[in-house]
């Protein structure tokens, strides 16, 4: 192209040269630039609004978490072990179950414990028989005594037999015995606190008046035989 020509061109068109190149331009400026930062500004602005927000609830959570009650804590904790513990925990149950017996009125004439477990979708649990002998008319205190006790068991099945007195029977019973491991996760450090409702106060309440400690072989102390060194 003559240079002649080029510039016939630019005196004919000047007018509208320099709004095209200026408006081409700012698309490209703001297409490469602007849109861009505008965009990680929207993006830290609704991060830092995030933050914002995730620290007042750590906040009022941390302030929720003081107010409570550490010994008030560690008591209902004791109470829900008590009764739904993380293991089987046989010697204690054991116990327990030759307490139920007496205090409804039966001797315990069997017990056999099974070690298979049964799991649920919150639960596992294995099986008890018993063998016990009492008065006819005190088998719905003896049930009653079982379902209502510290530690959570249900009747799986009940046979009932008479004995030559009339006023006594046998009976064979099976139990099965909940518990359940500790679980693994309690939730993350920004997760809600867990509310006790109405019932779950009333049900730690019932677990109180009834919680009996629960003795483990580092309470037992043995009496000593014979001097410390047999060789003094």
């Amino acid at each position: 192209m003559k240079k002649e020509t080029v510039i016939k061109f630019y005196l004919t068109y000047r007018l509208y040269l320099f709004p095209v190149a200026i408006a081409i331009s700012s698309l490209i400026l703001i297409f490469l630039i602007i849109i861009p930062q505008l965009g990680k500004l929207i993006s830290n602005q609704k991060a830092e609004k995030a933050l914002v927000n995730n620290l007042k609830f750590l906040e009022v959570k941390a302030q929720t978490l003081d107010s409570y009650d550490s010994n008030d804590l560690s008591n209902k904790v004791s109470y829900v072990l008590a009764s739904f513990p993380q293991d089987k925990d046989f010697g204690n149950v054991i116990g327990l179950i030759q307490n139920l017996t007496i205090q409804s009125g039966f001797s315990l004439t069997t017990m056999t414990i099974s070690t298979a477990t049964n799991k649920t979708a919150n639960a596992q649990s294995y099986s008890i028989e018993l063998e016990v002998v009492g008065p006819k008319n005190l088998i719905s205190i003896l049930l009653s005594n079982i379902e209502r006790s510290t530690r959570l068991m249900r009747v799986g099945s009940i046979e009932i037999r008479n004995t030559i007195s009339q006023q006594t029977v046998n009976i064979s019973l099976s139990l099965d015995v909940l518990f359940a491991p500790t679980p693994a996760s309690f939730g993350s450090i920004d997760s809600t606190l867990p509310d006790l409702s109405q019932k779950d106060q009333e049900l730690l309440t019932t677990l109180a008046k009834n919680f009996t400690p629960v003795f483990t072989s580092e309470n037992v102390s043995l009496p000593s035989r014979g001097k410390a060194n047999p060789f003094e």
